[in-house]
């Protein structure tokens, strides 16, 4: 048996691009024969897989040579010869020449069809046979040299292969000589005069044409333009279309044609080659040429390979792109022109390392040096010291370790934003609940203290339970989690700790309170922190994990924990088959938690299904032959806010006249303490399903709002006999009862839901009627008949409705007062009037109940804006309402009358003073202001002896402080319908006054203002080290009807405006490249991350910047002091000239230094890696120039942000030093030849600049190009017998 292994390519590279050449720039007949000879004829040794690179180079230019041979042969017959065939004689006639000269390869064969058929005989019908071999391979050698020297021509623009090009060169040089082509023997020996050895004397016959060259046509383009070059230096070969042999020659010229004028005809530029163009805009000829660039595949590296002379233009050209290339570049264009920044952004990536990675036309177009240094690694809370964490009054370390829910609150981010204090650290010791409180009692504690110590306890208890509201808000989308871990929750601690007793612990009396129903609230609430602090998922969260994470015995935490799910809409992949699982355990609060999230999850959807079971649990709604089902009001009240959620904003007729019958019906159970929550709860319902829509909502049914006024107590009556008839129906359902006190309507129960409903229903409609009707008592009779709170809650609504109207000021606030009210308050502060004349009690609760609705509604209108003049007045407010409780020492301007303690009841100070601190920190949310979080930390720090002590104040506190700090400064509120009205249900201003009190306004309704939150945040990235890094952003807000387009700056990692009026995003500063994201204001929500319909043009709050050469960060630098580079670098680099050893000495340490600012001033590794390769080398050198020559080009690069320049100063001056040491030593002719030419190139790109024929603005230094001149013109002048040698070479050629 005999195995044999035939190759299928050759193995050596220019073997196979000489084979590939010849296939496209030979005819057929041609081809077919040479490949015979090379495989056919040839040692067999070389068909061998084993066989070497050399030999087949060998074998190959054997064949040439012997084709050679063979034409030389048969020449001097031929010539000595007349044409003896008409054939012959068309040879050898001019025209024949002059048609060879402008088409060389793609002539037609002058041999017959038949001649191909045979790749080795001759065919004998031709007459002399003789005659035939001189023309076969006449026309054979000369498209050999053509296709060879256009590859020739190929291999000079790639200095990788010059070993290759050399060989080439002497194979070529041997078949120019062979057919007398003088011209193309003179071209190779000057670009390698080692073959004038072979080649000195030279065929007398006169050359047809001058040989193409590519470095004369790019010389000619930049002095003239690309109209005015020589076509014929061109090799035909790269004018093909598919041509692969000669593609790299090909896509070069290409580039110079577009960046020198050539036009556009398709895909065929005018020069005469082909070259395709990536999608986008292009604003001048830099970005066309970019573009075709990214379309050709041409990248760093391939620019790298290129001659230092004819790279230069192509570096021109993504230098001036560079700055503010066009938007809708694909994301190799920024790549290629150093800007990844925009890259990043482009893809849409999370992390920079993982999108490169996975696109392999990124990787292409990049520089392989350019490798990304890690991210270094930024302490985590784990890695934060316990003592910055725990305040003195936590120091005990059996309690550090203790999980409170806000461990992993530190990253990255925050610590950039807030790093500078220790406000977060304070934030997360008020909000704690899994330690114990300290209590301060004497060392000896007597019967008496131990008492002291219970109700002590029982206080903190009341602000410990109400810690996870704040909790919740302060953690919002803070952390993910694994799918395959259960969900931790922070235990609630109501024990305290006694530090003058080394920290004994003392635990809450369980016999005197019922602890079990105290904390049982609070154990949901917990469960809803727990969960709002999961961000929300990439992809839909596994339903699998939520049943995971599900308990065996229901209880209050797990269902705070689908309360959450619910509001991050986490609970869509619940089946309704999970759902009755849930409902099949009988837990009350479960089912309630479960209903709001489901309603929650789907939101404005009207889902049928969770439709049927929200309304299974409204009594009021089943059929009278249903028996009666014992439902909590609670359960109630939460099916029926679920209705309302279910149905937002789709103003469904049969829902909203469900609801408004709601508003006014008791629940079934015995229970009806919790009815005015119930009607509440109806109200915003009916808010929600009309939200916005205004009197459109109503349609025919205008009795609706007749009936709204006739529950909030208004004395008009438009259709009394309609609502008598609806009463009458009312009173004959067998299991509800209408709220009446006789035969009116308890408005006491129903006001409160109706004027939410209203207004829900006009919010910024700007319904001058609808706020008339909503009126204000302003007579001392009025004030008699409307509670105070009702008051409150009516100046809320007027303001809502009319929104475009509510202004920051005090003059507005002042305009909210009826006249007769501001007039009797002032003038019983005065004591200018006697209070026996009208009840003074009601006209001050009145007063301090309208600026505390007006405080609201400036809240609610700028909702996250951070608006100052709205935080300076509500500020104000706040501290004049403490100071009537106790003297703070804060100066504002006085704004309230003073004495109000003497009319108004503590609680109802109290509650004004924290509802006005609430709507506070809705304005700041997110900002994480001092001035306001030092009021909020005194607000909760206050002791029980100044009557901090209720639970509802206590929440208020604690969700204030969430507020402020939303989503560890991530998160801010928006100002839509669905905000507004989702944060005046958080903000109900009927506080509880117990952990289970529910009564008026259900606790798990604070949790809504989810709705309202946005991911706002921006951090600025740093492309190259992956690190968030502090950054200048202008911001330009779009003009709207109460202000002009503004433009304001703030600095990463900051909060962006709403995206109703964002307009801009700009980068500024002059140390970071600058970028622009343009937006179209529109009126929706924030870009989800990964939404593909509407993709986020922050990156999920991402922005990848690109830092300049030459400046250092602002957190290295934050003032600029180092930034002066110029100063630094000449301080560094400013060395005496002194003794040699003195020299070396000085080199060792000022190299270290410059080692050291580079890697302080950029983070590009090939600046780095350069400094550190000058470092060792320049202890080796006695000699300065070279140090001197590269602290010169390092400050260069280093300023101008110019790194890839590196290798073209460094080449140029190599060069230019070797071409010095081989005249020294007497080498001549020098190694690298080429040079001039690539010299030349880089000259006439000079002057081109100078002519302006390309933009303005050098990469390179004219001086130092005329200075590489004058130096090589001073190396051949110092050349032995130049000058001889130059006229011998003219005189024989």
């Amino acid at each position: 048996m005999l195995r044999c292994s035939l190759r299928k390519y050759p193995t050596s590279s220019l073997v196979s691009d000489c084979i590939t050449a010849m296939a496209e720039g030979l005819q057929m007949c041609f081809y077919s024969h040479f490949v015979s000879l090379l495989w056919g004829d040839n040692d067999p040794a070389c068909l061998c897989s084993s066989s070497h690179v050399d030999s087949e180079w060998e074998s190959f230019s054997y064949e040439i040579s012997k084709a050679c041979t063979k034409y030389e042969r048969i020449l001097p017959t031929k010539s000595s010869t007349s044409s003896s065939t008409a054939w012959d004689f068309l040879i050898d006639s001019k025209y024949h020449a002059q048609y060879c000269k402008r088409s060389p390869i793609s002539g037609t064969s002058f041999l017959p069809m038949s001649y191909g058929t045979s790749s080795i005989g001759f065919p004998s019908f031709l007459q002399d046979e003789h005659s035939s071999d001189a023309a076969f391979y006449i026309r054979l050698m000369r498209e050999t040299l053509d296709t060879l020297h256009a590859l020739y021509e190929n291999l000079k623009l790639n200095v990788l292969r010059k070993q290759d090009l050399g060989c080439l060169a002497s194979l070529l040089c041997r078949v120019a000589s062979s057919l007398g082509e003088s011209s193309y023997v003179d071209y190779y020996c000057r670009d390698f005069p080692h073959n004038l050895v072979d080649f000195h004397s030279l065929a007398s016959a006169t050359a047809l044409k001058t040989p193409p060259c590519l470095f004369r046509w790019f010389e000619n383009c930049l002095h003239h333009g690309c109209h005015l070059s020589n076509l014929d230096d061109i090799p035909a070969l790269m004018c093909k279309q598919k041509g692969s042999a000669v593609s790299w020659g090909r896509k070069v010229v290409s580039f110079y044609s577009l960046l020198l004028g050539a036009e556009r005809q398709g895909s065929n530029l005018s020069s005469g080659v082909y070259c395709e163009v990536a999608n986008g805009s292009a604003r001048n000829t830099e970005e066309l040429a970019v573009l075709a660039m990214v379309a050709e595949k041409f990248g760093r590296q391939q620019l790298d390979l290129l001659p230092i002379g004819v790279s230069l233009v192509l570096r021109h050209a993504l230098d001036k792109c560079r700055e503010s290339p066009p938007d809708d570049w694909p994301a190799p264009a920024y790549v290629l022109v150093g800007r990844e920044d925009l890259a990043t952004a482009k893809m849409g990536s999370a992390r920079k390392e993982t999108g490169f990675g996975n696109n392999d036309n990124l990787t292409s177009i990049s520089v392989p040096y350019m490798l990304h240094l890690q991210p270094v690694t930024v302490p985590t809370a784990s890695d934060v010291p316990t003592s910055e964490v725990l305040n003195s009054e936590d120091t005990d370390a059996v309690y550090r370790s203790v999980e409170d829910g806000m461990e992993h609150i530190f990253t990255s981010t925050t610590q950039l934003r807030y790093g500078r204090d220790l406000r977060l650290n304070e934030v997360r010791r008020l909000l704690c609940s899994a330690r114990p409180v300290a209590i301060q009692t004497s060392t000896n504690p007597t019967a008496s203290d131990q008492d002291l110590q219970q109700q002590q306890l029982w206080n903190f208890a009341q602000r410990t339970t109400a810690l996870p509201f704040g909790r919740g808000a302060f953690t919002l989308a803070t952390t993910y989690t694994l799918l395959t871990e259960a969900l931790v929750f922070p235990k609630i601690i109501l024990a305290g700790r006694l530090p003058a007793q080394q920290n004994a612990t003392v635990n809450l009396d369980l016999s005197t309170r019922s602890v079990s129903e105290f904390s049982s609230w609070a154990e949901f609430h917990n469960g809803v922190a727990a969960g709002l602090r999961l961000a929300p998922f990439q992809e839909k969260m596994l339903r699998t994990w939520i049943q995971y994470n599900r308990p065996s015995e229901p209880n209050f935490t797990h269902a705070g924990l689908l309360l959450a799910f619910g509001l991050h809409e986490h609970l869509r992949v619940l089946t309704m088959t999970d759902a009755y699982r849930y409902l099949s355990q009988e837990h009350d609060i479960t089912t309630l938690g479960l209903l709001l999230g489901l309603a929650t999850s789907h939101r404005g959807t009207m889902h049928p299904a969770i439709s049927k079971m929200l309304y299974f649990h409204v009594p009021s709604r089943h059929p009278s032959s249903t028996p009666e089902l014992e439902l909590p009001t609670l359960l109630q009240s939460a099916a029926v806010m679920g209705i309302g959620l279910l149905y937002e904003g789709s103003a469904h007729a049969l829902t909203m006249k469900i609801l408004l019958g709601e508003i006014g019906r008791r629940s079934g159970g015995d229970n009806v303490l919790e009815r005015e929550g119930y009607a509440v709860a109806a109200g915003s319902a009916l808010g929600f399903v009309a939200l916005g829509r205004g009197s459109d909502a109503f349609g025919f049914m205008d009795t609706f709002l007749d009936r709204l006024f006739e529950y909030i107590g208004s004395k008009e009556v438009y259709h009394e006999k309609f609502l008598n008839a609806t009463i009458a129906a009312d009173d004959q359902s067998g299991n509800t009862g209408q709220m009446m006190d006789g035969s009116q309507i308890n408005v006491d129960v129903t006001a409160p839901g109706a004027i939410i409903a209203l207004a829900l229903i006009f919010l910024k409609a700007e319904s001058e009627e609808i706020a008339a009707r909503l009126s204000i008592p302003d007579t001392h009779f009025d004030l008699q008949y409307v509670r105070p709170d009702f008051v409150m809650l009516r100046i809320i609504a007027r303001n809502l409705i009319l929104w475009s109207r509510i202004q920051p000021s005090i003059d507005w606030i002042g305009s909210q007062i009826p006249e007769t009210i501001k007039v009797g308050v002032f003038s019983m502060s005065e004591e200018a009037i006697d209070c026996d004349e009208f009840d003074a009690e009601a006209l001050f609760q009145a007063y301090i109940n309208i600026v505390t609705g007006a405080c609201i509604a400036i809240g609610l209108k700028y909702a996250g804006s951070r608006n100052g003049d709205a935080q300076e007045l509500l500020y104000s407010y706040t501290v004049h309402f403490l100071n009537e409780i106790k003297h703070v020492s804060v100066q504002t301007p006085s704004i309230l009358p003073k004495g109000l303690l003497q009319y108004v009841d503590r609680g109802t100070l109290e509650l004004c003073l924290h509802l006005i601190a609430l709507s506070l920190s809705v304005v700041m949310a997110g900002s994480g202001q001092l001035q306001t979080f030092r009021l909020l930390r005194y607000l909760r720090g206050r002791s029980s002896a100044e009557g901090q002590v209720n639970y509802g104040l206590q929440m208020a506190v604690s969700l204030a402080i969430g507020f402020l700090f939303l989503g560890g400064g991530t998160h801010s509120f928006s100002t839509s319908n669905s905000a507004i009205a989702a944060l005046l249900i958080t903000l109900y201003p009927r506080l509880p006054t117990g952990p289970n009190d529910n009564r008026c306004h259900l606790q798990a309704f604070r949790h809504l203002y989810v709705i309202a939150t946005e991911p706002r945040r921006v951090q600025t990235v740093d492309v190259d080290t992956g690190l968030p890094v502090y950054c200048p952003l202008e911001v330009t807000v779009a003009e709207t009807e109460y202000y002009d387009e503004t433009n304001y700056c703030d600095v990463t990692p900051c909060l962006l405006p709403e995206r109703s009026v964002l307009k801009n995003v700009r980068v500024c500063g002059p140390r970071y490249w600058p970028q622009l994201i343009k937006i179209t204001p529109e009126d929706k929500p924030w870009w989800r991350s990964g939404d593909k319909t509407d993709p986020d043009p922050f990156n999920g709050g991402v922005l990848y910047i690109k830092r300049k050469v030459g400046s250092c960060s602002y957190s290295d630098d934050p003032i600029g002091c180092q930034s002066l580079l110029s100063r630094a670098m000449h301080e560094v680099c400013d060395t005496p000239s002194t003794s040699c050893s003195t020299q070396l000495n000085r080199a060792s340490h000022s190299s270290f230094r410059v080692d050291q600012l580079v890697s302080t001033f950029s983070a590009n590794p090939s600046l780095i890696a350069f400094a550190k390769l000058c470092c060792e080398s320049w202890k080796d050198r006695s000699n300065g120039n070279f140090q001197d020559f590269c602290s010169q080009v390092l400050y260069e690069c280093m300023s101008k942000d110019r790194p890839s320049l590196l290798q073209v100063y460094i080449s140029f001056y190599t060069i230019v030093e070797s071409m010095w040491e081989h005249l020294k030593i007497g080498q001549f002719p020098f190694y690298d030849s080429l040079f001039p030419s690539s010299l030349k190139v880089a000259l006439a790109y000079s002057g081109a600049l100078v002519d302006g024929r390309i933009s303005s603005g050098g990469i390179i230094q004219a001086t130092f190009l005329e200075s590489l001149v004058k130096r090589v013109d001073n190396i051949f002048a110092e050349l032995p017998n130049l000058k001889a040698n130059f006229v011998r070479y003219l005189g024989t050629g």
